[in-house]
């Protein structure tokens, strides 16, 4: 959302309630600009966190000095939250450029998901299956700020000192460690074996319940890029483009440009006499143009731009490029113009393709125009498509409705 949104937390409680609601474990999401807690969900609850300074926190500022400097999620507690109770939490440094265009990125801050503990163990791992096997145990960590072994979760009876045996286990950026000792002594091999039996059923249990999980994530993420993406071309369809273009519109017109800074360029692209190609070659033919006029111009996106096929043969595309002093069309966009124009070669086909070009950097001196009840990004799409309806009579004008013959032809 952050990335998405270039830094805005306009959706943050929307998307927060969501996530807690299918997460009966997670105590809270916050956000932390520059490392304080900016934004919280549920806020009546944890309103007291607001404010707190994870760079500083003597309990938990090593972590989260980590997390920035080494842009990885990190593993944070447990420790006592400011709002009461305990809680484990995971912290994902956000990193975004200082304006559309830039590669180079800079710390906005951290989002932050706090788990209840020991909740978030205790509703996943049975330790009653110790007990149950007549072991003591112990689940500890050595406490990032005195170095001291912390134990997190241990079992009624105690350790046998001499028998324990240890096994370390590697979350994110810490380690914790699991001591076992037998209360009665080690078991003989027959009852070893009994036990490798069972704790192999319930790895396999556990791996099948793991893949399963994964399969159905990535089957949600599949619907998820289904219902976005033109399912010819993978560009973003319609309605996708239409949620991207308006808030990419309003913060180009409120932005501050400097000298030299990319500025947001919205282009339409519509292929010329494309129903020629389909009776001349066929539908297939025709698909196959489609998919590699959309590859061609997915090809020059950057990390901000996006594209769309907005229907048919006709595509729509925000590109961010540094204008040229005369306002003429930006450099980017000419490469990207001479590379969809270059020659195609399609099942043995060797096709020349044009199509009409329309592009403008949107003005607030333009919305001076009446534009009755059309949104911004309609506004400026409708006046972007006037420009390429203009390339394309100059186009038909000319005479050139052979420009999609065979290379060669005459």
């Amino acid at each position: 959302m952050l990335v998405l949104q270039d830094g805005k937390t306009d959706k943050f409680e929307q998307l927060a309630e969501g996530i807690i609601k299918a997460n009966a474990e997670i105590i809270n999401i916050n956000l932390a600009k520059d490392g304080i807690v900016s934004n919280v969900f549920p806020y009546v609850t944890n309103s007291q966190a607001l404010g707190h300074n994870l760079l500083r926190a003597e309990d938990r500022k090593q972590e989260a000095i980590l997390a920035k400097e080494s842009r990885k999620m990190t593993l944070s507690g447990p420790f006592d939250l400011p709002q009461g109770g305990t809680g484990l939490a995971f912290r994902q440094p956000i990193f975004l450029p200082r304006s559309p265009g830039e590669r180079e990125k800079t710390f906005w801050g951290f989002c932050i998901v706090t788990y209840r503990f020991p909740q978030i163990l205790t509703t996943r791992v049975d330790f009653g299956i110790l007990a149950a096997a007549g072991f003591s145990w112990a689940l500890w960590r050595k406490d990032p700020a005195s170095g001291e072994r912390s134990v997190l979760l241990a079992s009624g009876t105690p350790l046998d000192g001499a028998a324990v045996r240890q096994k370390a286990i590697t979350l994110q950026n810490v380690t914790w460690y699991l001591d076992i000792s037998p209360v009665h002594g080690w078991i003989d091999s027959r009852k070893v074996m009994l036990y490798a039996a069972t704790a192999f059923s319930l790895c396999l249990l556990f791996s099948l319940v793991v893949t399963q999980f994964a399969v159905l994530l990535n089957k949600n993420r599949e619907i998820s890029r289904q219902a976005r993406t033109d399912s010819l071309t993978n560009l973003y369809n319609k309605s996708s483009f239409w949620e991207l273009l308006e808030p990419a519109i309003e913060r180009h017109l409120k932005h501050i440009y400097a000298s030299g800074d990319p500025r947001l360029f919205l282009c339409v692209f519509d292929l010329n006499d494309f129903k020629k190609i389909n009776d001349d070659y066929g539908h297939i033919i025709g698909d196959k143009v489609l998919v590699e006029f959309a590859r061609r111009l997915s090809d020059g996106l950057s990390s901000h731009d996006f594209a769309s096929r907005f229907g048919g043969d006709e595509f729509v595309a925000v590109f961010y490029c540094t204008p040229n002093k005369e306002w003429l069309l930006p450099e980017k966009l000419e490469h990207i113009k001479l590379r969809l124009e270059e020659e195609y070669e399609i099942n043995g086909n060797k096709l020349h393709i044009s199509f009409g070009f329309g592009a403008i950097s949107p003005q607030s001196d333009m919305l001076a125009e009446e534009r009755g009840h059309l949104t911004l990004g309609e506004f400026f799409v409708e006046k972007v498509d006037k420009a390429m309806y203009s390339d394309k009579r100059t186009f038909h004008t000319l005479g050139q409705t052979d420009a999609l013959a065979p290379a060669g032809g005459d």
